[in-house]
C-alpha cells in the first residue's frame, strides 16, 4: 500500500494559483488579482493564501510589491513538474539531498567569486528575517526566509543555466522547508553554519564556504536520519 503524503492548504493554494496563471495565460510582469479576489477564487482562508503566496515567492515565481500588488516574476517554475510520487518521505529527502548537494554545492563554489554586494545583502537580510521570525514564533515565515537564503546563493552564482536547472527541481528542494515529517524545526541546528557560509562568501573564501556548506548538508542528513517516518 502506498503511503499518502498529506498536502497543506498552502501547497494546494499554490498549485491552484499556478493553474489559474496557466488558465488565464498570464506572463511575467502580469499582475495577479487582489488578495480578497484570490480568497474568493480559491475558496481558502487569508492565512493559507498568504502562505501559498510566500511559497510561490520563495520559488521565484512571483514578486509582492508593497502598495502595488502581486506580480508574476518568472513562469519557469510553473512549466516543469517532477513525475513521481513520494511513497517514502525519508528516502525521498535523502535522494533529493544528494541532488541538492551537487547543484547547490556548485552554486556555492561560484557564488564565492561572483557574489556582489547586492547578493550578499540579500543573503544577510534573509538570515536576519529567519532569526526574527523564529523569535516571534512565525515558523512558516522563518522557513520561507531560510529558503530565500539558499535561492540568493543560486542567484549569486551568476550562472543562468545552473540557476535554471535548480529552478526546474525547486518544488522538490522545497520539501526541505515544507515541514518534513510534520516537524517544522528539525533543521534548525544547521543555522549557525549558514552564518559561517555567508561570512565565507563575503570574504571570498572558497575553502571556508565549502566546509560550511558540507556542515549544513551533514546536519540536514543527520536530522533526516534521526526521524522515523511513519
Amino acid at each position: 500500500m502506498k503511503a499518502i503524503k498529506k498536502k497543506r492548504l498552502s501547497e494546494i493554494g499554490a498549485n491552484e494559483i499556478k493553474e489559474y496563471i496557466k488558465r488565464k495565460k498570464l506572463q511575467s510582469g502580469d499582475k495577479l488579482p487582489s488578495v480578497a479576489d484570490l480568497v474568493d477564487i480559491l475558496q481558502i482562508g487569508r492565512s493559507s493564501l498568504r502562505e501559498a503566496l510566500q511559497l510561490l515567492e520563495t520559488q521565484g515565481a512571483i514578486e509582492v510589491l508593497n502598495g502595488k500588488g502581486t506580480f508574476i516574476k518568472d513562469i519557469k517554475p510553473f512549466q516543469i513538474r517532477l513525475a513521481f510520487e513520494v511513497e517514502d518521505e525519508k528516502n525521498f529527502l535523502l535522494e533529493a539531498l544528494e541532488v541538492r548537494e551537487a547543484l547547490e554545492g556548485k552554486a556555492v563554489q561560484l557564488a564565492v567569486h561572483a557574489a556582489d554586494e547586492e547578493d550578499i545583502q540579500l543573503m544577510d537580510e534573509q538570515l536576519k528575517k529567519y532569526v526574527q521570525f523564529i523569535d516571534e514564533g512565525r515558523r512558516n515565515e522563518a522557513n520561507s526566509a531560510d529558503a530565500g537564503f539558499h535561492r540568493a546563493i543560486y542567484r549569486a552564482s551568476n550562472n543562468p543555466m545552473l540557476e535554471s536547472m535548480i529552478d526546474s527541481v525547486w518544488e522538490t528542494f522545497h520539501e526541505f522547508w515544507n515541514v518534513p515529517f510534520g516537524k517544522d524545526d528539525i533543521f534548525d541546528q544547521s543555522y549557525p553554519y549558514h552564518e559561517t557560509l555567508l561570512q565565507a562568501i563575503r570574504e571570498s573564501n572558497e575553502e571556508k564556504a565549502e566546509e560550511a556548506f558540507r556542515k549544513i548538508m551533514r546536519s540536514v542528513r543527520d536530522s533526516i536520519m534521526e526521524i522515523n517516518a511513519t
